[in-house]
């Protein structure tokens, strides 16, 4: 089976994060880009990016038949670590230098190859990720505003 509009947008997402390496000219190279898994965030491998969809609301006043428009929220966790030898830059500078990549490779992006209308530049959000070694993190929430036929999430 297809993935669904939503689906492929993610992926796309996942994608294009991946893409942040200092090869392509960005300051940082994400070393691991993770989906939402029951199993949790796997912290082998930093930086790492894990991506989890979150509410994805209808707009029915700007959906025309036969599609409905629909804005969903994704948010990012960016996770490092500070190696603790090197006091010539903060925990801080670091994420703010990864959200910043990211940013910059969103926003090369916005309409998904044109799956989406529009993603809106990302907010900047507390995260907390649990685990036993300490990290650095920071959140990113983004809205994508995209369309679909109604009652048919596959097609456009």
């Amino acid at each position: 089976m297809a993935d669904s509009i939503q689906e492929q947008i993610v992926q796309k997402m996942a994608q294009a994060i991946s893409e942040v390496t200092e090869a392509n000219g960005y300051a940082n190279t994400i070393a691991s880009v993770q989906r939402h898994n029951q199993s949790g965030v796997d912290l082998a491998t930093l930086p790492t990016v894990l991506i989890r969809e979150g509410d994805c609301f209808t707009d029915l006043t700007q959906s025309w038949q036969p599609s409905v428009r629909r804005k969903m929220e994704v948010f990012l966790a960016v996770i490092a670590r500070q190696d603790e030898e090197d006091t010539t830059i903060s925990g801080g500078a670091i994420l703010n230098s990864l959200v910043a990549d990211i940013e910059k490779r969103l926003a090369a992006s916005q309409n998904w190859d044109g799956l989406a209308i529009m993603t809106d530049p990302p907010q900047y959000i507390e995260v907390e990720v649990d685990a036993d070694t300490p990290q650095l993190t920071r959140g990113m929430q983004v809205s994508v505003t995209y369309a679909h036929q109604r009652g048919d999430p596959y097609r456009q």
